[in-house]
């Protein structure tokens, strides 16, 4: 028998439940998830499938308010024809930043995002780094 994570009441009810999630004025329901919940305090442990389902749809909520950034340094390097050592060296990080920014392995400074964004609109403005 499952207690309540947080007031420890031992009566765990099992429900199925939507579950609305809400990011940067965007939102999305996730139908039929199921959980056990507490009739004390309200608090439920979501069961495997509805848990991976939760964290699944909340890593695209924020990806789509917040955008691909990897997808972004990705499309912008190669419309300069750039590799990603050049673009790294001309950035002054180091040579494996932008391999792990493409990736999503690491964010990248919000300086730097801005600048590039910024030279995709006027490539010209590459040759003045």
């Amino acid at each position: 028998m499952m207690t309540c994570p947080v007031c420890g009441h031992s009566e765990m009810v099992d429900k199925v439940l939507d579950e609305t999630l809400a990011y940067g004025g965007q939102s999305l329901t996730l139908h039929a998830m199921r959980g056990a919940f507490c009739s004390r305090c309200g608090e439920g442990v979501w069961d495997e499938e509805s848990y991976r389902r939760y964290t699944e749809a909340q890593e695209g909520l924020i990806r789509t308010v917040k955008g691909d950034v990897g997808a972004d340094i990705r499309r912008i390097r190669k419309k300069l024809n750039l590799s990603q050592a050049e673009l790294a060296s001309l950035f002054g990080v180091g040579k494996m930043a932008f391999s792990r920014y493409e990736r999503g392995e690491s964010r990248p400074p919000v300086p730097l995002v801005k600048l590039l964004k910024l030279i995709d609109r006027h490539p010209n403005l590459l040759s003045e780094m």
